[in-house]
This record gives structure tokens, C-alpha cells and sequence, in this order.
């Protein structure tokens, strides 16, 4: 044992002698000169439509034999995608084929006998002429269309102009979801599961999903559910990010994006029965659905994976009591959804009491903590209660709401004097009448436009007009002198009654 602890020591000594001798021969050669080609002359990134041709010239300098080029297009922000080969040219001149999204280009020179290479990557954003722009819903009475404005123009017809034809009913809402989950067909017979950038579109009596890029019909009302509801009434929908949501005739439908599109059976009760009647607004928030229901008059809670609502809880202690929110016996007359931070979703509410008496709730609902922050009765004499369209704020106190061609503002706060409350902020011209009432906060840095605007669409015997009204350093006040012309995005034919802004693919 004492021979090979001595051949070890011996061996490392003379290790350490070789390092210690080393006086190092490190003569780094920079890449620059080892492959010294540059790629130059490109832009650092492309914005086009699906169907456009890019065309793109680099300058290669510093070699001119023995080199390979190729171009490369993958998908941005996805682990491990695919590089996906364009050509093998030095030029580019491509037909973009992709689908709306953000990409890389990618520009390679490869040394054939070395295998060396250098690359260029570039920003790659694929939009549609629907990415972006203003969609209003509208119908003649019977039957619903969509129209779209952009850069000053509407387009109108969309439904009828790519096919699908008209919906049967009144227009109701229309909603966009980035991944739409739809089966295809592939050309061997088998189904994929495949997604979809979608138009979820309802009307009184339809609806249908539609292809956000190019408006072929996904799904007919036939394909929107696993078992057609007997009485197809729609009053609301949502399709978020993590789920969709439906309310058909009262009964609420709530899918998850793990299956293929299609709404199930509606959710159950809070007593496991159908028995029940959900009001026509609440909040429908990707998984989070608090609503009203009509018949047992209370605030319920619906969260995706759950089959049956949730009762919320009733003030407790510590908490101030503005009083029950199960079995209230108040009638909803509205209830807006107002925005969400710090994981609490508020609303306004305008209910009247079993006293009779006309209130106005503020709401923060979080799971089913009790939701009611503040009550204030309205004041004699107010048109809230007679209010034909009605909108929240989503940040200030107050409320916006229509009358013929009135558009009010409401503030929320305990004063008893309607003057201090209440007051006609613009006018519209004589025949039209209010039909839409949105605040549209648009402050995504990816978009084109930023917007926090009180978009109002009017009908009139001539058509629907959309006005803009940007609120003054984000608040809560508007140019009540602007003229109806200046505040004018667009107009078309038919009564409009929804709008929706896209801005490069977002929704607001």
C-alpha cells in the first residue's frame, strides 16, 4: 500500500511542476479573421399580411467561394420549434404562407469546406387585413352581419361576402380567441386537433366561430355544441385564453380549452338542478365567471372544472355589511364589469330593492369572499333607471348610460342631490339613437394604436355610426364641445349593435 501512495505522490508532484512550468501558447485567433464574411444590407424586421411577397437582398462581403446560403422562418416565443428551410439563395422572395403570428427569419452563410457560418436573425410579424381594426356587429332586424372599419373605410358584409351568409336574429356580441381548439381533417382521413386564431360570433338566434384570418366558416351553430340546446337564445359570450363561455336562453355553458371546441351540458345549479336563470351581463373572465342569478336572486360563482355554481359568502366578521347577497330579493337591472387587478374583478350594479328602492353596488369579487364594497342609493328623479344602454368605467366612479340620443354620466358616490350626480354629457344628432356604450383601454405595447376611448355606436333610419371619445390624460372626462363629425370612426348600413377593437391580433 506504501509503494502506490508513493508512486501517486511522486506522479502529482510532477503534475503540479508542469503547470507551474507552463509558461502557456494561447494565440487566439478572433472569428472575424477565421471566417471573416459579414451579412449586411437587411432590415432588422418585416411586418406583412398572409399572401404578401417579402423580397430581401443582403450584402454578403469578406468571401465568394465555397459558400452556401439559406433562409430559415420559426416561430417565436415556442421552445424548440422547427427551423423551417425557405430556399437556398442568397435573394429572398418569398410568398409568405404562415399563419398570423410572430416569426424569425433567419439568414445563413455556411463555408462548404470548413463548416463554418455566420447569421442574421430578423423580426417576422404575419398579420391579416382582420388583425386590426374596428368590427362592428350589425343587423336589419332579423338577421345579423359583420362589418369591419379600418384607416377610415368599412367594409360591410363580411358574412355575406366570404359565403357563410347572414346569421338568423339580432346581433348580439362578438369575441376573439387566439387558439381556437377545432378539428381538421387531414388528406389521409385522420383528425387532428389543430388551432385556430377565431371570431366567436352570436346573434338571437345563431352562432358560429369563424376564422379570424381569412373568414371560413370553423363551426356552424350545429358544431358548437355536443347537444344542441333546445331553445337556442344566446345573451352572452366570452372566449378567453384558458376558457370559453356561453349563456343560452339562462343557462350557463363553461368549456375549458382542453377539448375540441364544443360546449357540453350547462352547469348545474347551486342546488344541482337547472333550475335556475342567469342574468344576460356579468363578468365572464377566462375561468372566473361571477353572475347573477334571476330566480333564487342571488350572486353565484362559476369556475372552470366545477359542474355545479357556488354560492358566495355573506358578510363576515370584521367585513361591513351592505347585506345579503343570496336570496336578496332584488331585481337585476344591470351589471357591468368594470376590470380586474390585483386577482379581484370589479363591477357596478344597478339592482332594485325589495323595498324598492333603486341601488347601485360596487363589486370586487374574488373566489366567493363577499363581493359587496360599497351601496348608494340613487337620487330622485334619476334616468338610470330608465337607461337603454349602460357601460362602467373602469377606473373612475361613475357610470355612462343612454337615453334616445343622450349619453349621461352617473358618478358613484353617497351624494343624495341628483345635480351632483348626474348630468347629459353629449348629444347626438336628432334621429339617431345610442345602441353601444364601450370603454376601450388599449395599452399593450404590441399594438398599433393606444387607446382609452368611450366608443358609442348610434342607429338612425340612414345606418349605424361609430363615435370615439378619448378620455383627457386617461381619466374620467372627454371634449364635451367636440363636433359629431370629428368624433365620427365610421358608419355603414343596417343597426349596429356591438363593437369589437382588434389591434395586431389583441382584442380590447
Amino acid at each position: 500500500m506504501k509503494k502506490y501512495i508513493g508512486i501517486c505522490c511522486l506522479l502529482a508532484m510532477a503534475f503540479i511542476a508542469g503547470c507551474i512550468d507552463d509558461r502557456g501558447n494561447y494565440d487566439y485567433i478572433p472569428s472575424s479573421e477565421v471566417f471573416p464574411v459579414k451579412i449586411t444590407g437587411l432590415d432588422t424586421s418585416y411586418d406583412c399580411l398572409v399572401g404578401d411577397t417579402i423580397r430581401a437582398r443582403p450584402v454578403v462581403t469578406g468571401a465568394d467561394k465555397d459558400l452556401k446560403y439559406t433562409w430559415f422562418v420559426y416561430q417565436r416565443g415556442v421552445a424548440f420549434s422547427a427551423e423551417d428551410t425557405l430556399c437556398h439563395t442568397k435573394d429572398l422572395e418569398w410568398l409568405v404562407d404562415r399563419d398570423v403570428n410572430t416569426y424569425y427569419l433567419l439568414f445563413e452563410v455556411r463555408d462548404t469546406v470548413r463548416d463554418l457560418f455566420v447569421k442574421k436573425t430578423l423580426n417576422l410579424n404575419v398579420s391579416t387585413i382582420y388583425s386590426t381594426g374596428w368590427f362592428v356587429l350589425e343587423d336589419n332586424g332579423t338577421s345579423t352581419d359583420l362589418d369591419m372599419v379600418s384607416n377610415g373605410k368599412t367594409t360591410e358584409n363580411l358574412m355575406t361576402t366570404f359565403g357563410s351568409g347572414r346569421m338568423e336574429g339580432q346581433a348580439i356580441k362578438i369575441d376573439f380567441k387566439d387558439r381556437h381548439p377545432q378539428e381538421v381533417e387531414n388528406v389521409d382521413g385522420t383528425v387532428t386537433k389543430e388551432y385556430k386564431k377565431a371570431f366567436t360570433v352570436i346573434s338571437g338566434r345563431d352562432m358560429r366561430v369563424y376564422d379570424a384570418q381569412n373568414m371560413a366558416v370553423l363551426k356552424y351553430k350545429d358544431d358548437c355544441f355536443y347537444e344542441m340546446p333546445e331553445n337556442l337564445r344566446l345573451l352572452n359570450v366570452a372566449t378567453k385564453t384558458t376558457s370559453d363561455e356561453v349563456n343560452v336562453n339562462g343557462k350557463f355553458y363553461l368549456m375549458s380549452t382542453g377539448n375540441i371546441g364544443k360546449f357540453g351540458y350547462p352547469m348545474m345549479g347551486t342546488d344541482g338542478t337547472e333550475n335556475y336563470r342567469i342574468f344576460k351581463d356579468g363578468i365572464l373572465y377566462a375561468q372566473h365567471c361571477f353572475l347573477w342569478d334571476e330566480v333564487s336572486q342571488s350572486f353565484v360563482y362559476a369556475y372552470v372544472g366545477n359542474s355545479k355554481f357556488n354560492v358566495l359568502n355573506e358578510a363576515g366578521d370584521g367585513e361591513v355589511n351592505y347585506g345579503v347577497v343570496s336570496n336578496t330579493g332584488c331585481e337585476m337591472k344591470s351589471f357591468r364589469f368594470r376590470g380586474y387587478k390585483s386577482s379581484v374583478y370589479s363591477a357596478y350594479a344597478l339592482w332594485l330593492s325589495r323595498e324598492g328602492k333603486y341601488e347601485i353596488l360596487d363589486l370586487g369579487f374574488k373566489s366567493t369572499n363577499y363581493p359587496i364594497r360599497g351601496k348608494y342609493s340613487l337620487p330622485v328623479g334619476s334616468r338610470l333607471t330608465e337607461a337603454e344602454v349602460v357601460e362602467a368605467h373602469q377606473t373612475e366612479a361613475k357610470i355612462f348610460f343612454s337615453k334616445g340620443n343622450q349619453l349621461y354620466e352617473h358618478l358613484v358616490n353617497p351624494n343624495t342631490e341628483l345635480s351632483s350626480r348626474e348630468r347629459v354629457v353629449y348629444t347626438f344628432p336628432a334621429g339617431e339613437e345610442i345602441s353601444c356604450i364601450r370603454h376601450v383601454v388599449a395599452d399593450n405595447k404590441y399594438i398599433e394604436m393606444q387607446l382609452n376611448h368611450l366608443i358609442v355606436l348610434t342607429n338612425s333610419a340612414s345606418g349605424w355610426k361609430m363615435y370615439g371619445f378619448e378620455f383627457i390624460n386617461g381619466g374620467g372626462e372627454f371634449d364635451m364641445t367636440v363636433l359629431p363629425e370629428k368624433a365620427m370612426i365610421g358608419q355603414g348600413e343596417g343597426n349596429a349593435r356591438y363593437v369589437m377593437r382588434m389591434d395586431n391580433n389583441r382584442t380590447f
